[in-house]
């Protein structure tokens, strides 16, 4: 029954955390019979709760040992569906309890039941896989052995992708692949165990190769990520893509991450000449404190309308903000000022505050309504106070962005008028990083796609 709640209460969560939650291939995860999930790892327990909540399949959640020690901890994580697993180098002297655990994993997959691992074995906020241990795929041959190959044990691959998963409304996408059939493996683990599990593990990692962006240097990581922020939402125009679509999303960064790697490897100049133009160009503006976004707008059809637009849509919405502001503040920082003090390790800071929010406004709500109803005694005003306090949340937020968007706006207009200039040669520089970026498109097309 907790279980079941829990899982409610974060499908709900995800959809306000998350301005983009988007799965594909959902179809893939089988309704019944045995199933072992495996997927990357960039987000600590946001992770498992991302998964938990795009099945109806009930999940146990293979853990690190680490964290069952002490009596409270060895009580309180079985009942969220969490079983240990001992790693020699994180809990010395404990691995010979494996022997245990994968036990109650081939019972627990025997009766049809869906374990979750992450086979990377740590987390880590960087699009990299790591190495794919092979504990997954001696579980599961292992159990398939016990079985005589007849459980039609299905591996799940989730390629699991964020925006940045320690900021509120960032994006979500959930790549889902199809399932890979242990029993496929039957001849290999049955000539060696130990060579039929390490190919099994090298198709786990075929697969999550295909369903996440695996950058593995930091530099082009960073090229990438800026290119992204000049030029994607142009190139999903120019490609025919949805920017609404996170598979389109997903495919463009892959299709700017390959072009990337085509160049450094054939035009290895051309590469390092246009990477010191973009930093040029980002470290102006941002000493500037503005982003690209602000120098792209000075060329739309009319700023200063849009400008005078936002400004009316400031002040008709005070009010408004206010409501939402006083009576969404404290649930919505809270949390990230918690998980401030709590953890200094990127990758548990959004795992930390999506589950604290969680609560924090399930609690603040409640005890709002309840404060409301006491002193008004009218169950349509109770009502409609409850109705807006989601509401003028959202509203609040928007409105805090729109007044941070404007500022900007505000500041390159005055920065245009004082430094005409200096403003103008930055528009040109942008626009000089975009005719490159165009020309590389289709330099990176021609090559993949010559004529014939």
């Amino acid at each position: 029954m907790l279980y079941y709640l829990l899982r409610l209460l974060f499908r709900v969560a995800n959809r306000f955390y998350f301005r983009t939650f988007q799965v594909k291939g959902v179809e893939n995860i089988p309704e019944k019979g045995p199933v072992f999930f495996v997927a990357n790892h960039p987000s600590a327990f946001m992770d498992p709760i991302v998964i938990a909540t795009i099945t109806n399949r009930r999940l146990f959640f293979l853990a690190k040992g680490a964290l069952f020690e002490g009596r409270f901890a060895q009580w309180i994580l079985p009942k969220f569906n969490m079983i240990p697993i001992f790693r020699s180098s994180e809990t010395p002297g404990q691995g010979k309890k494996n022997k245990e655990i994968f036990s109650i994993c081939y019972k627990h997959l025997a009766k049809g039941g869906a374990i979750l691992a992450f086979p990377e074995g740590i987390s880590v906020t960087e699009r990299k896989l790591k190495k794919i241990q092979s504990g997954t795929a001696r579980i599961c041959l292992g159990a398939e052995a016990e079985n005589n190959f007849a459980l039609d044990l299905k591996i799940i691959t989730v390629g699991l992708n964020f925006s940045d998963p320690h900021t509120f409304y960032s994006d979500a996408f959930i790549n889902v692949d199809q399932a890979i059939h242990v029993s496929d493996f039957y001849e290999a683990y049955k000539q060696d165990p130990f060579k039929g599990a390490h190919a099994l593990t090298d198709e786990i990692r075929r697969h999550l190769e295909t369903q996440v962006v695996a950058i593995e240097d930091a530099e082009e990581d960073k090229l990438v990520a800026r290119i992204e922020a000049i030029y994607k939402s142009q190139l999903l125009l120019e490609l025919g893509q949805s920017p609404k679509e996170m598979a389109d999303d997903f495919n463009t960064t892959k299709r700017i991450r390959d072009s990337v790697r085509h160049f450094k490897a054939t035009e290895p100049k051309r590469v390092q000449e246009f990477k010191k133009e973009i930093e040029t160009y980002l470290h102006q503006i941002e000493r500037l404190k503005l982003n690209d976004k602000h120098i792209k707008g000075v060329g739309s059809a009319s700023p200063a309308l849009d400008a005078i637009k936002s400004a009316f849509y400031l002040l008709l919405g005070l009010p408004f903000f206010f409501f939402g502001f006083l009576n969404n503040y404290l649930p919505f920082r809270l949390p990230f000022w918690a998980a401030t003090l709590i953890t200094r390790r990127p990758d548990f800071f959004g795992s930390i505050a999506l589950t604290m929010g969680t609560f924090a406004f399930l609690l603040f709500y409640a005890l709002q309504i309840w404060l409301v109803n006491m002193y008004f005694s009218d169950w349509r005003i109770t009502l409609g106070y409850a109705i807006t306090l989601p509401i003028s949340g959202l509203f609040a937020f928007f409105y805090y962005r729109r007044f941070k968007d404007l500022r900007g706006k505000w500041r390159i207009f005055s920065l245009f008028y004082r430094k005409t200039q200096y403003v103008a040669a930055l528009i040109s520089k942008r626009q000089h990083i975009v005719d490159e970026l165009t020309r590389g498109k289709d330099d990176f097309i021609k090559h993949n796609n010559p004529i014939t």
